[in-house]
């Protein structure tokens, strides 16, 4: 199971469907100038970035073409448009992230989990973690 699965749980339950699937990027490591601190601050950290997509439905494609899915490629797009410019706050990335990421028709809900690796001056990792649904696939 993905970091990013069980956060999307109670959504399953919630949308009033028996057919939905989901997209993934799964450890995607990218070394960031991220923090609040100023012992932070030109200081690259390694982030790892899960993100995982509901999609309406999971009938299979009429052809074998890229155009006939919901492409997973624009979540590594999603990532890049965030981190365009420097941040303080890994949730300001998660949130723009996740923004990016539901714009898709047939996406229903995402998830967004960052983790710092190192956080400079401290031990074991930092993370945040956002979920979020299209209210009009609400039951």
């Amino acid at each position: 199971m993905s970091k990013t699965t069980p956060h999307l749980t109670a959504i399953i339950e919630g949308i009033g469907s028996n057919e939905w699937s989901t997209i993934r990027l799964e450890d995607l490591v990218m070394e960031l100038d991220i923090g609040a601190h100023d012992f932070e601050r030109g200081v690259k950290q390694p982030i790892r970035f899960d993100i995982e997509v509901l999609v309406d439905g999971a009938e299979s494609p009429e052809e074998d073409k890229i155009d006939e899915v919901l492409d997973y490629e624009y979540l590594h797009r999603s990532i890049e448009s965030a981190i365009s410019v420097r941040h303080s706050l890994m949730e300001t990335v998660a949130y723009s992230i996740l923004d990016a990421v539901l714009l898709p028709e047939k996406a229903i809900a995402g998830v967004v989990c960052l983790t710092k690796l190192s956080p400079t001056g401290f031990d074991g990792k930092f993370g945040c973690t956002l979920a979020k649904a299209k209210p009009e696939f609400l039951d």
